[in-house]
């Protein structure tokens, strides 16, 4: 089976196989795994009883909330979160040292403690002793609040019964008295502050009043509410009413004036068409009676001579309209400019005035001003000092209505067993916990256990076949030679083995037999040769073999094969032409099974591989031999076998049992990959199936001599027979 079938193959299996593989470890190592878990046990036991028994009294406190010993309107509408943070607050008081130091005073322990000699010999000061008491008293004391409520738990931890109720009561007391006495204390450091800030203020309040009224004295000020600078402000805007009455009239009589003034020198005719003058009603009359009398004179005309009386008369008349006309253009002429002059004046004399009242006002307004201010300041230092006289009549009303900062509801009782330690509980856990420990340790050691142990790490870890398992030999069989161990006794389960391993080899190429076998391993020391040996004379029984020994560096085949091999001449000798291949082959106790050993030693051995003599020599040999079995030397030294393979048409790899690590093995056999190498499959050589239930399911193979009839096996799953 080729390795992609086989990844595919391991990738289905191993899912099914890892639970059971688990289990087939744990049950491998139960017993040290008993061992450890009870060893864990008994020594939790031994310490669990030395433990000195601790017990635990506990008082329930009720902290009452400030907002209901005194609550205000504005108290009212504040959320429950400042109520919270206020009781967190008295919760990390009563941890805190000045409640541990009240305790020590009240219960005496000081006292106590002072009358014991030291442990250490060694004389502590009175406040060493009292550090460690406190340090005692915070370390066994657990303050725990309730939820959704403002009570908590006092609860002390002891080896003495007794203390632990005397401590858990006098910590709420404590608390209680503490907090009195930190509120008296308050109060009088509130109430003598607040004596001398009332008092500075009072002086202060009478300084500014004193001011206020030197002020209104020196500046002859009656009434500060505005009397004053009423009249001034009413004076001033009839000013600037009779202002700007005064300067219409200017701009009126200045626009006469302008039209007059650029018109003196000029005709009657001409002065009296002007607007300002036809505007005055004597020019207005003049000019219809001088219209009248030129009316009357032409009329005259028509009817009388120049001498006629009435002419003359009318004529008369006519000089005397003309000079009437003429005199009435210069008097209104005359009075624009007195009338120009005038409202000139007065326009002057009412911007004075205006100015005048403005000063006036603008000192006014200072002196308001500075009085206003005055006022304000006079009035700010009454609201601050009446509102400390209100403060402290407060504090000291508040003084009479507080309560207590809360109340015992539950005073501790002694009890009646130790909280811890829990002997059964820890001695239960602590055998669980070795048990555990155990079953990661042996997962551990499994985990960094590298090498192949059975079939199915073949599988899942190489993702290669295995042709055939190779058992242990036990040690009595050792001291016989390994290599010969299937000419020495064909019926043993070794014999069975190497066997089923010329089965797999015959049976994998029926169409086209194998005619060149190659055997190599990782490292040395895996058994390869032992395998070539054994698997040559196996298929000796049916075919003629020729065994070669191609380890130069390292020949093995020759001194396993017997002393009479050792020194010949060999394969370097046949291929460096100074023998012949009849010279170098020798026989075996098997008339179908030849030797051809390395011979001497030689220096470059790839070399000689890789010569065109060395292929034909193979030519030669399989002509002359059925199977010819190459043992190759390992891979991971050096790289023949990859040479040797070339001419190869089935490759045997052997894989120790508990040998090379995988990592390395797999490295070996992707440069196989690499050539293009036949590999068949693998050879797992030395196994031991005593210890084959961890690693597969292979106990009760081979375990009979071959020709018996073998026993059924007995297989368990979790001790139960199945």
């Amino acid at each position: 089976m080729s390795r992609a079938n086989l990844e595919q193959v391991g990738n289905a299996s191993f899912a099914e196989s890892d639970l059971f593989d688990y289990w087939l470890l744990i049950k491998k190592h139960r017993g040290q795994i008993f061992k450890l878990t009870l060893m864990v046990t008994l020594l939790s036991m031994l310490v669990v009883f030395q433990m000195t028994p601790v017990y635990r009294a506990t008082a329930l406190l009720l902290i009452e909330n400030s907002q209901s010993r005194l609550m205000t309107l504005k108290d009212m509408y504040r959320g429950q979160r400042e109520s919270r943070d206020e009781f967190n607050s008295q919760v990390q008081i009563l941890h805190s040292r000045p409640i541990a130091e009240t305790v020590v005073r009240k219960l005496k322990l000081l006292e106590s403690a002072m009358a014991l000699p030291a442990a250490d010999g060694k004389t502590m000061t009175q406040e060493q002793v009292i550090n460690s008491l406190v340090g005692k008293v915070k370390g066994g004391l657990t303050i725990t609040p309730i939820k959704r409520s403002r009570i908590v738990k006092i609860s002390f931890n002891s080896p003495d019964r007794e203390l632990t109720v005397k401590v858990a009561n006098a910590v709420a007391d404590a608390y209680i008295d503490n907090d009195l006495e930190a509120r008296a204390e308050m109060r009088k450091k509130a109430s003598g502050w607040l004596m001398q800030r009332i008092d500075s203020l009072r002086i202060k309040l009478e300084n500014s009043e004193k001011t206020l009224q030197h002020y209104r004295e020196r500046e002859n000020i009656v009434d500060n509410k505005g009397v004053a600078l009423s009249g001034s402000g009413k004076q001033f805007n009839e000013v600037s009413t009779n202002l700007v009455t005064s300067q219409m009239r200017l701009a009126e009589a200045k626009n006469a004036f302008d039209q007059v003034k650029d018109q003196e020198g000029l005709s009657v005719e001409v002065l009296g068409s002007l607007p300002a003058v036809l505007r005055d009603p004597t020019v207005q009359k003049m000019k219809q009676a001088d219209a009248e009398a030129i009316r009357k004179v032409n009329e005259l005309k028509s009817r009388y001579a120049h001498a006629h009386p009435k002419m003359i008369a009318a004529q008369t008349e006519l000089k005397s309209a003309h000079v009437a006309l003429a005199q009435s253009i210069d008097a209104v002429i005359n009075g624009i400019s007195r009338e120009y002059e005038i409202a000139h004046a007065n326009a002057s004399a009412a911007e004075k005035a205006k100015q005048q009242i403005k000063a006036e006002i603008q000192s006014l307004t200072r002196k308001e001003s500075r009085l206003s201010m005055l006022q304000r300041e006079v009035d700010s230092n009454k609201q601050i000092y009446d509102s400390y006289v209100n403060r402290a009549k407060e504090t000291e009303a508040a003084a009479n209505l507080q309560s207590t900062a809360g109340r015992l509801i539950d005073p501790a009782v002694v009890p009646s067993s130790p909280i811890k330690p829990k002997k059964f509980k820890i001695v239960v856990l602590s055998m669980l916990l070795g048990f555990l420990v155990s079953v990661a340790l042996v997962f551990l050691l499994d985990y960094l256990d590298s090498t192949v142990h059975s079939v199915s790490d073949v599988e899942q870890r190489l993702r290669m076949g295995v042709l055939g398992t190779v058992r242990l030999l036990e040690q009595k069989e050792e001291g016989s030679k390994a290599a010969l161990a299937f000419l020495d006794d064909p019926n043993s389960a070794f014999s069975e083995s190497i066997r089923d391993i010329r089965t797999s080899v015959l049976l994998s190429a029926i169409d086209e037999p194998h005619r060149v076998v190659m055997v190599t391993s990782t490292v040395p020391g895996e058994g390869k040769t032992t395998i070539a040996i054994n698997l040559a004379f196996a298929l000796g029984q049916v075919k003629k073999v020729l065994i070669i020994d191609a380890d130069m560096r390292r020949p093995m085949v020759g001194k396993t094969m017997g002393d009479e091999m050792v020194g010949g001449m060999g394969l370097v000798d046949f291929l460096a032409e100074s023998a012949t291949l009849d010279d170098c082959i020798r026989s075996t106790p098997n008339p179908n099974v030849f030797v051809l050993p390395a011979g001497k030693r030689f220096n470059s051995p790839l070399e000689l591989i890789s010569s065109q003599k060395f292929s034909d020599t193979l030519d030669k040999l399989k002509s002359q031999f059925d199977v010819v079995v190459i043992d190759c030397p390992p891979l991971k030294p050096v790289s023949d076998s990859l040479v040797i393979s070339r001419y190869a048409n089935a490759v045997l790899y052997v894989i120790k049992t508990d040998g090379a690590p995988h990592q390395l093995i797999n490295v070996a056999l992707k440069r196989l990959d690499e050539v293009n190498a036949p590999l068949l499959g693998v050879v797992l050589n030395q196994v031991d199936f005593k210890k084959a239930d961890r690693y597969g399911h292979y106990s009760y193979q081979y375990q009979y001599a071959y020709g018996q009839e073998p026993s059924k096996p007995q297989r368990s799953f979790m001790g139960i027979k199945i």
